[in-house]
């Protein structure tokens, strides 16, 4: 929630207490937050702010990331409610709108916000609007006012029942031609066929997000743009072009269950098999944003059912992946660690040291400036109160916002962490434009790890080279879950929540609400970083056995691949049983000179004695 969190501050020299709360657009199209004035009161002023803030999350929840924006319509209401209003009177807009359009959009705004009130400025215009056969069926917007007393009070001058003047039911601007008999839609459903379908709807939610998500800074669109384009794509392909007019909630519910059984896909050597299960929730996702949108955009004339949040979208798991959450293979166990961590090259080690120690995944490793790291640095007077947490300058941090949730996190590191940054923060300097605002690791080209191909497609450096350490330790003759890149995330906050508890490991992990029960728990209170501290060194003495695996010198090279790992191991191992080197070198197949060197490099990573 983008808004300045706590109590309300003291009232002004008027005596009135406020709030700046949300974002808006000034005249200039930049935007700014907007300050409400809640009164003298102090207690009917917290009322009014815990209002307030209820109505900014349900916007907040119906934009898309960072999008959200109060506008005429909702700061109107924002406005009511800090003067204290019990029913939030609405007006019809523009004065001409015509009844069944004005109670319409009554009857939607108060689906939105269910915990407020609204009353129409225009009574007669509203209940004409209405009718007699909606009112019987309760489909009102005056929740405080029964229907029965719906007759008692009806001026006898207002207007009969409607009743349809065609067949081919539409709402045109000049009049009311809208059917309320039960075998036509409801009054708050869409019911106006403008002639457009739903793949005419997908490409211009394409367009929109080509607009909206575009970078002026770097004249290109962003990541999250470029995965929302190639989910419509697939959306698109899935679904027939079927006109508007026939997407309704029984259609939509439909769309989604296909998805929720998850339909086949064709894999990169070309066999079938199901969508995982969390491919299937962004898809789900990504559609129910497209409604939502859909229903907005004022090119199309269809409107979301009213019932639309009600479809059931969670993905219920299979018989695999339940047998997979109960062996736990979807994080990496401890021997496995410590393999990785052996066969690790120095920049594979770090990619491995900021997954464990910071939870961080391909995009915070890519996106981590020069400026973002603080090495030996203890933390600040005002941060070690606020945490609880004493630091010295033996510690050291990384901070950074994670993308997804823009929630602002910073790490304590292991000593291996630091070890490793050093070494890549020495290489960063040797390349171009070492300043504080740049990413902090660059490939050996000196280019971005996140640095698209010229054909747009998402750089995979780090998963790769992943995956080439794991197959590098299975050829080896070793047995690793093969795991992707981004299940060390999910180990690090594993780890964290056996060494601490749920909220503690929510907040390591940037979780936007790491108390599920509290939506409002970062509004009131500080992020608990002191106890990821705590967690965090925990987790470094659990892990010592994963960091002796790279000795003392973490950031040397490999051996050359023509002399496995468990050559390299055995050498050791024999020579600190004292044989000599031509008996090591019969044993393990090798020439006497390249134990000899082998041998020299292990004294210089500590892991032998000189």
């Amino acid at each position: 929630m983008a808004t300045r969190t706590g109590r309300l501050s003291k009232p002004d020299k008027q005596g009135h207490y406020a709030r700046q709360l949300g974002w808006k657009l000034n005249g200039k199209g930049v935007r700014v937050q907007h300050k409400f004035r809640l009164g003298a009161d102090k207690r009917e002023a917290e009322r009014r702010d815990d209002q307030l803030r209820r109505i900014w999350e349900q916007i907040d929840s119906d934009s898309p990331d960072g999008t959200a924006l109060w506008n005429d319509l909702t700061l109107e209401i924002g406005k009511q409610v800090a003067k204290g209003a019990e029913k939030v009177a609405l007006a019809p807009k523009p004065e001409d709108e015509s009844p069944v359009s004005y109670a319409s959009r009554l009857q939607l705004i108060q689906n939105r916000f269910t915990f407020l009130r609204f009353v129409p400025t225009d009574q007669l215009r509203y209940t004409a609007g209405v009718g007699d056969r909606a009112v019987d069926m309760r489909q009102v917007v005056l929740r405080d006012n029964p229907y029965e007393d719906y007759w008692r009070d009806r001026d006898p001058f207002e207007a009969l029942p409607l009743k349809p003047e065609s067949t081919n039911p539409t709402v045109g601007k000049g009049g009311i031609e809208a059917l309320l008999d039960p075998q036509y839609r409801t009054l708050t459903e869409s019911i106006i066929d403008d002639g457009a379908t739903l793949h005419q709807a997908f490409e211009a939610y394409e367009e929109w997000v080509k607009e909206h998500y575009f970078d002026e800074t770097t004249q290109a669109l962003s990541e999250y743009a470029y995965t929302k384009l190639g989910q419509i794509d697939t959306l698109k392909a899935r679904h027939d072009d079927t006109p508007l007019v026939e997407i309704d909630y029984d259609f939509i519910e439909k769309m989604y269950r296909f998805w929720k059984q998850r339909p086949m896909k064709r894999s990169r050597n070309g066999e079938k098999k199901r969508m995982s299960r969390s491919s299937i929730r962004h898809y789900l996702g990504e559609l129910h944003r497209f409604f939502k949108w859909l229903h907005r955009s004022k090119d199309f004339a269809w409107r979301k059912p009213e019932d639309l949040d009600d479809i059931d979208r969670s993905v219920p798991l299979d018989t695999e992946s339940v047998k997979r959450r109960i062996r736990k293979v979807d994080t990496f166990q401890l021997e496995e660690l410590r393999l990785l961590n052996r066969y690790a090259t120095p920049i594979e080690r770090l990619y491995l040291m900021l997954g464990l120690n910071c939870g961080f995944g391909t995009k915070e490793i890519a996106t981590l400036t020069i400026g973002e790291i603080f090495l030996h640095q203890a933390l600040p007077a005002d941060e070690q109160e606020v945490f609880d947490f004493p630091s010295t300058d033996a510690d050291s941090f990384v901070s950074l916002v994670r993308n997804k949730t823009t929630i602002v996190g910073k790490y304590l590191l292991f000593d291996q962490t630091v070890k490793m940054l050093e070494w890549i923060m020495a290489r960063r300097l040797k390349q171009k434009n070492p300043a504080p605002d740049q990413p902090a690791i660059l490939n050996s080209k000196g280019m971005p790890l996140d640095k698209r191909s010229d054909n747009g497609n998402p750089s995979r450096q780090i998963p790769h080279s992943f995956s080439r350490l794991q197959k590098r330790i299975i050829d080896d003759s070793n047995e690793i879950t093969k795991l992707p890149f981004k299940h060390l995330r999910k180990t690090a906050g594993d780890l964290i929540r056996r060494f601490s508890d749920g909220e503690v490991s929510g907040v390591f992990l940037l979780h936007g609400n790491p108390v599920t029960s509290d939506k409002l728990s970062d509004v009131y209170t500080n992020r608990p970083f002191g106890k990821v501290y705590d967690a965090i060194r925990r987790v470094e003495e659990y892990l010592q056995p994963v960091f002796e695996e790279a000795g003392d010198a973490p950031t040397l090279e490999q051996p050359q691949a023509y002399t496995s790992r468990k050559s390299i191991d055995r050498i050791a191992e024999m020579k600190r049983e004292g044989k000599s080197i031509r008996e090591i070198a019969e044993a393990i197949g090798k020439s006497r000179m390249t134990v000899q060197r082998h041998i020299q490099k292990l004294r210089d990573r500590g892991i032998l004695e000189t």
